[in-house]
């Protein structure tokens, strides 16, 4: 089983013995908790056990609510035990925004950690049959209708899963975006896709059993798969920040000097904190030898200083949408000098791309000349199978060429640059990505204007020189204008997700119009920003 057809198969004790891999051996810890491989193992197997007591069947959707630990980790691959689909729900998003993702995805049971004050509004707004508390040691003493309550014991007690009997074109797991309408759309990965994804990742960054994995991202957001499903593919261990940590730089350069890590990967958000508020001078990160970086722009003068702290690490720049993984990186071996954008690089071995028209409808178009901007379309293994139930989103991003080739159609605009990297260089829509997560800007606008006293929205994103980069939202309104900002506020934190909400709500007098009398968003930015 050394080659394993689905991800329920990565986290299991006969392959690990083919593997070579001791049972002792560091599977995750998070500076506090550690856990062998063989106590990881048993943990998912009894796990996955409690799932199918709760009558998980495979292919049913189960959702995943909990804050980033080693717990879970567990709980993903328990999922994938189990034979059913995994659906990471951000356990911080409001429970409007929670509640729309496990009702689209037709959820039933749901691991949770969450406090009974938001547990308990969820179950009554979604038809759960049954929730696990892995953390909690007996059943809480509320519940909702039918709803079985599974705590710790229940888990702990569970006879182990063997292993399932799956298809590797079965959906594995569903994450979820913000779509443009305000309901979230999910992205169907099956078991090929994120094998395709977790093989091309080891393979690319060398990943062996000797090396120890930096988790930062949360479940509900893409970057996590690769310390998910590329780290046990090998015997990585890996090391997840807890959320507590991650909200102070140095604690963070703290638990990667202590655990030794060897491979790093996140938005340059964090990184650019590290440099200005981590102390890395101090500490001893020469057992970083790969540092990932994706999902928003890296001002290239704090790169350079990350690549001076660090300089027995070898820096990439990743690109690739959640559709896809990954399918773009650039090697960057000296600190870059100026002011220039980082560019996105070429297509990783597993990819194929094309840079096609914009003037056609999009993924139709003629392939452009290097240096004449145009659409990326990627074609690759790693590629998502379609949307959940939205046929009609599918077909608009999946397109064939004359060969039958299924390429995926970004939205993005690049440019071949001279020494024939692609550099990114925005959308074509309104899509815009903030600390890695894709936020839909009409999104922002359909919440504000559902507020009574909005007369006019619009949500831009502002780009100050000495600052990061933040979401603004723009409103005319009537009456009294403090009012209507309230409750502009709450209505936004009720319905999007965390990092959707605007920094600021301004009350403007006027929004800038195009000549057809749209809202002009390139001018309200502007507006924004002054």
């Amino acid at each position: 089983m050394l080659a394993p057809r689905t991800l329920a198969e990565l986290v299991d004790a006969d392959r690990f013995a083919t593997l070579g891999i001791a049972r002792d051996a560091t599977a995750l810890t998070d500076g506090s908790i550690t856990w062998s491989w063989g106590e990881y193992i048993d943990l998912v197997a009894r796990t996955a056990g409690a799932l199918l007591a709760a009558g998980v069947e495979r292919g049913d959707r189960v959702g995943v609510h909990l804050t980033k630990s080693v717990h879970s980790f567990v709980a993903v691959h328990a999922v994938l035990r189990a034979g059913a689909v995994m659906v990471p729900v951000d356990p911080l998003a409001p429970v409007e925004h929670a509640a729309a993702v496990l009702t689209d995805a037709g959820v039933d049971v749901v691991i949770s950690d969450a406090r009974p004050v938001v547990l308990q509004p969820l179950m009554e707004r979604v038809a759960l049959s049954a929730v696990l508390l892995p953390r909690a040691a007996t059943a809480p003493d509320f519940a909702v209708g039918a709803v079985t309550v599974f705590a710790g014991a229940a888990v702990e007690s569970a006879e182990p899963a063997p292993l399932p009997e799956l298809d590797p074109d079965d959906p594995a797991y569903i994450i979820y975006t913000s779509g443009s309408t305000g309901r979230p759309k999910g992205i169907v990965h099956t078991h090929r896709s994120a094998l395709a994804y977790a093989r091309a990742g080891a393979e690319t960054y060398a990943l062996t059993s000797d090396d120890r994995m930096v988790n930062i991202a949360p479940l509900h957001f893409d970057q996590s798969t690769f310390e998910l499903y590329s780290g046990p593919l090998v015997g990585a261990a890996v090391i997840v920040v807890p959320d507590p940590v991650l909200r102070f730089p140095a604690s963070v350069v703290s638990l990667v000097e202590n655990e030794r890590a060897t491979v790093w990967y996140s938005v340059p958000h964090l990184l650019v904190q590290m440099v200005s508020r981590g102390a890395m001078a101090d500490k001893d990160l020469s057992s970083l030898r790969w540092i990932l970086f994706g999902g928003e722009a890296f001002p290239p003068g704090q790169l350079a200083a990350l690549m001076r702290l660090v300089p027995s690490a070898r820096l990439s720049n990743v690109y690739g949408p959640a559709e896809v993984n990954q399918c773009t990186n650039f090697d960057l071996d000296v600190p870059p000098v100026g002011d220039d954008p980082i560019p996105i690089g070429r297509a990783w071995p597993a990819a194929r791309l094309r840079v096609v028209d914009t003037e056609a409808p999009l993924g139709s178009g003629r392939d452009v000349t290097p240096g004449e901007p145009g659409v990326l379309l990627v074609a690759s293994e790693t590629m998502m199978a379609g949307y959940w139930h939205r046929d009609d989103l599918t077909a608009a991003s999946i397109v064939r060429d004359g060969e039958g080739t299924r390429w995926y159609v970004t939205g993005d605009l690049v440019v071949e640059n001279a020494a024939g990297d692609l550099v990114f260089l925005g959308r074509v829509d309104n899509q815009v990505k903030l600390r890695g997560h894709r936020i839909e800007l009409e999104a922002i606008d359909a919440a504000l204007g559902d507020v009574d006293g909005v007369e006019a929205a619009t949500a831009v994103v502002v780009r100050p020189a000495d600052a990061d980069d933040a979401l603004v939202a723009l409103v005319v309104v009537t009456g009294d204008a403090d009012a209507v900002v309230e409750r502009a506020r709450g209505e936004l934190r009720r319905r999007l997700p965390r990092y959707a909400v605007p920094a600021d709500v301004r009350v403007v007098d006027r929004l800038p119009r195009t000549s057809s009398g749209k809202i002009d968003r390139g001018a309200s930015a502007v507006l924004a920003s002054s």
